[in-house]
């Protein structure tokens, strides 16, 4: 009988087939920079989806503000152009008659008003009083027009056509000038990109009722 002595080593011995030696493990080395490779790949994608909810915060707070401030000033808009008298002319003040719905009211915009809880920058609203000219005296409080009004000393300016006058018998035309924080208020993921960036809303009322010709006479305001 013959006998046979195998010299292949015990690792040669449970190689795999097709003569390929068995991996032994990962080396420390090996570890340590797979681990720092995956840190930087999940550090850049934590800081990209951090980014993105910014820009999206921002972009909400952009399209609130707009949708908010256009809404205020076009009712403004609206009302003043139905004004027949203006009694009260300021800059960031105005006080109307003006015939809405077949009734006369006595009507007025006031932009000083601080708003509460906005913190150490102040912002101001546009509050809307208003009551029946037959039953006299404007409430002492309103309802909140337009917010976070950045300006609130340069809101209405008064022309005759295309000039501008400080004579209320001939004031036909009323321009508004809103300026917003495009931020916004709410700070939405800490957005604060566009913090000292400002949104100008602008628009003018023609007051067609103060050129009606009444008993012969041009009817002004």
């Amino acid at each position: 009988m013959f006998s046979a002595t195998s010299t292949f080593s015990a690792r040669e011995r449970h190689a795999p087939p097709g003569g390929e030696r068995g991996e032994e493990g990962f080396t420390l080395i090996e570890l340590v920079v797979v681990m720092a490779l995956t840190t930087v790949v999940l550090g850049a994608m934590l800081t990209l989806l951090f980014n993105s909810q910014q820009i999206q915060a921002g972009d909400a707070e952009w399209a609130q503000v707009m949708q908010e401030g256009r809404a205020g000033l076009s009712r403004m808009t609206r009302e003043l152009r139905q004004a027949s008298k203006i009694t009260t002319h300021e800059a960031g003040t105005v006080e109307f008659l003006a015939t809405i719905g077949g009734t006369e009211w006595k009507i007025r915009y006031e932009c000083g008003v601080e708003q509460p809880g906005t913190g150490t920058l102040k912002y101001h609203e546009c509050v809307r009083r208003a009551v029946e000219k037959s039953t006299g005296t404007l409430p002492s409080s309103g309802t909140p027009i337009v917010r976070d009004v950045l300006d609130p000393t340069n809101v209405f300016k008064y022309f005759k056509g295309a000039s501008e006058t400080a004579e209320p018998e001939k004031m036909n035309v009323v321009t508004l000038r809103i300026a917003l924080p495009a931020s916004g208020t709410l700070k939405q993921a800490n957005y604060k990109a566009d913090e000292h960036k400002t949104i100008l809303l602008e628009n003018a009322a023609y007051m067609r009722n103060c050129n009606l010709e009444e008993a012969g006479k041009a009817r002004v305001c």
